[in-house]
């Protein structure tokens, strides 16, 4: 097993380590095909024996706490809450069980990336703008981490307002996170952080050059124009600003045969592939041609396996692996999924659940040894 890039290798988990896996091709900057041959070993020992892998699973979800906030004025469907604002333009809830998912999304990129909130190299950044905040998780770390920075986190939903409630105990959500769980329950944002609610597919009203570093995470699906919204990144940042943009890919795959074609694992996923094609949810692999056509240089595109489950030998990697399959199978498989089939493919919410039900089953088992990426997308303006 190799390690992370030299260059992202910070102190905070320095037992986190992924396996060396293209990341671009030479002189392009355009990302690698993905690696045909077998890129993480199977546990030879984790598996479907005694219901050991299901019981250590609903362990790992019992363990898991809601996090509390206040509903605002949403839209409802198929017993979920979507944004009302700017309403059916994006596919994702914003509810509570979103909101963890989200939570648990920050930890797991943050363990593919040794404890690193970003893969940019940041000097003393003063301002830096947050695309998509969501719960505002990244933007109150990033804002711990450089306190003389003004970080603005920017969301279609007023969800990042449950860091400001007061809690009679400690915060509740399970992720390690010394800095932010330090804070007493009333102080959680940090004074240099503030949220706004706004369309970033909409003009900014940021000056122009304003931005040291901007931010963007888990944005595919959500953005119709990528190259307008890079140009105008491009435009609000100041001269050697940088722009990254993160995501987990949207797709997953098997290396060793061990996902039969005719589960209900591949049934799923056949049929997500087909209607999240068209609304560009897997984005990442595009991206890098169209920073540069917006402008940026030293444009670069990095890949970290994220294993579905406990089944590597790698001991990093069957972490990353319990939580994500934690966030899957409890929580992304329906935020990314519901309202997908329904709206786009016809299905009706009770048939989504039937098939819901039977990859659950599947994965937990951890028999299928399928893995993702999280891919990140980096660039400068010069």
């Amino acid at each position: 097993m190799g390690t992370l890039n030299d260059e992202i290798d910070p102190p905070a988990h320095p037992e986190y380590h992924q396996p060396s896996i293209p990341t671009t091709t030479p002189n392009t900057g355009a990302p690698a095909p993905v690696p045909s041959s077998p890129t993480v070993e199977a546990d030879p020992n984790d598996g479907d024996q005694d219901d050991d892998a299901t019981s250590d699973y609903e362990s790992d979800v019992s363990d898991t706490t809601s996090l509390n906030s206040s509903l605002f004025h949403y839209q409802y469907e198929n017993g979920r809450t979507y944004h009302a604002h700017r309403a059916g333009q994006y596919l994702l809830p914003n509810d509570e069980l979103e909101q963890e998912r989200l939570d648990i999304t920050h930890h797991l990129f943050s363990l593919t990336l040794n404890g690193a909130l970003c893969v940019s190299k940041l000097d003393a950044p003063k301002r830096i703008l947050d695309l998509g905040t969501g719960t505002g998780i990244w933007a109150i770390d990033v804002g711990d981490l450089y306190p003389a920075a003004e970080v603005i986190g920017t969301d279609l939903s007023p969800i990042q307002s449950r860091w400001f409630v007061p809690h009679p105990t400690p915060h509740p959500f399970r992720v390690p996170n010394p800095r932010r769980d330090t804070y007493p329950p009333a102080h959680r944002v940090p004074s240099n952080v503030r949220f706004e609610i706004d369309d970033a597919t909409l003009e900014w009203t940021f000056p122009r050059a304003h931005f040291d570093f901007i931010h963007a995470r888990t944005l595919g699906g959500a953005i119709a124009d990528w190259p307008a919204l890079l140009r105008r990144c491009h435009k609000h940042l100041v001269p050697g600003g940088q722009l990254e943009v993160s995501e987990g890919r949207t797709d997953f795959w098997c290396d060793d045969g061990s996902l039969p074609a005719d589960s209900a694992t591949s049934k799923w996923l056949t049929e997500f592939r087909r209607l999240a094609r068209p609304l560009g949810f897997d984005i990442s692999p595009k991206l890098p041609g169209m920073l540069k056509e917006a402008g940026f240089t030293d444009v670069e595109f990095r890949q970290r396996v994220v294993p579905c489950g406990t089944w590597p030998k790698d001991p990093a990697l069957k972490e990353i692996g319990r939580w994500f399959q934690i966030q899957f199978l409890e929580m992304a498989l329906e935020s990314y999924s519901l309202a997908l089939f329904t709206r786009e493919g016809g299905w009706t919410s009770e048939e989504t659940q039937v098939l819901f039900a039977k990859v659950r089953k599947e994965l937990r088992s951890n028999m299928f040894h399928i893995y993702t990426y999280t891919a990140f997308v980096t660039g400068k303006k010069n």
